[in-house]
């Protein structure tokens, strides 16, 4: 991929040709610099691809733009630069991140996974690249390998992931467009419209839906009274224990992945954030979901083991 600067990226864009155009970066992304561009007044949303992230497929990242934009789920797409992979959006005026409190508000927490419903379920819509959540979790190992640091709990994290992807394996698994980073500050609300967009989707792939709810609850630090209701709202009022169990398992699955993530981002990366903070957290909560007895209980329910001595 070709490494652009802002001028660069703004100077390739035929109907900005000869309008006052003015750009400043934008503060709290963690994967790539970003820009608000206001062009004649009008404001766009400008996204270059950061550093150390070549691993990411930017054309499926698009395509999920795209997606998000036809069914309402995230912003309007305006522009896409193949070569470069620099998109832009438009700015979504009047809208704030979504915070930690917002999500134990009724309202806002129904409004997040209809509108994640929304986006997994555009008929006859899929992503040019299908991969599991496993799959992501063992390419961040790699990587984090690969950069020199491995957790002190590496052999237990490696273990995990085999054994649940061995369970979940003997699962169907109904592929759909995930997003896979559903973390808050990837979902925009605004209080007048009381409308809410999904942002950021360089790690989507066709993948199990309930990654994308194993992700948020993990990172909004979800009750179990929550998870619960979460699974209702998500299945119009119906209680899921299958896909319940799955959730549970990619939480683990998911907060492995994050912490390679934030070892090799911490190497890699040119954005100015605390990777070694991400990956802290994401180990702290980790030691506390695989300390969870339930977790031999929803492995088995996924593999169907029999709870009886079959005669």
């Amino acid at each position: 991929m070709i490494t652009t600067t802002i001028n660069e990226a703004i100077a390739r864009i035929k109907d900005w040709e000869g309008k006052d155009v003015s750009f400043s970066p934008v503060a709290g992304g963690i994967t790539n610099p970003n820009y608000k561009v206001t062009v004649e007044g009008k404001d766009f949303f400008l996204k270059i691809p950061g550093a150390g992230t070549d691993f990411i497929d930017r054309s499926n990242c698009h395509a999920a733009n795209v997606i998000a934009d036809e069914c309402g789920a995230g912003p309007k797409v305006y522009y896409y630069f193949e070569d470069t992979g620099v998109e832009v959006f438009e700015w979504l005026n009047g809208y704030r991140q979504v915070t930690y409190d917002d999500v134990y508000h009724k309202r806002i927490f129904d409004k997040i996974f209809k509108r994640l419903s929304a986006y997994h379920n555009v008929e006859g819509k899929t992503l040019p690249q299908t991969q599991s959540l496993f799959e992501q979790a063992w390419e961040m190992n790699a990587k984090a390998r690969e950069a020199g640091y491995m957790p002190p709990w590496n052999d237990r994290m490696e273990y995990l992931l085999h054994v649940i992807e061995d369970a979940v394996k003997s699962s169907s698994i109904d592929y759909k467009p995930c997003h896979n980073d559903f973390w808050t500050n990837n979902m925009m609300y605004n209080e007048e419209m009381d409308d809410l967009k999904i942002i950021d989707y360089e790690y989507a792939s066709m993948n199990d839906p309930y990654v994308d709810l194993a992700v948020i609850s993990c990172n909004n630090y979800f009750t179990e009274d929550m998870d619960v209701e979460m699974i209702k709202v998500y299945n119009n009022g119906e209680f899921d224990e299958i896909g319940f169990a799955k959730m549970k398992l990619y939480k683990i699955v998911g907060d492995i992945k994050w912490a390679y993530w934030a070892l090799q981002q911490n190497a890699n990366s040119d954005v100015a954030f605390d990777y070694m903070s991400w990956y802290g957290t994401k180990i702290a909560r980790l030691q506390h979901l695989w300390q969870d007895p339930r977790l031999d209980f929803w492995m088995n329910k996924l593999k169907g083991t029999p709870v009886f001595r079959m005669d």
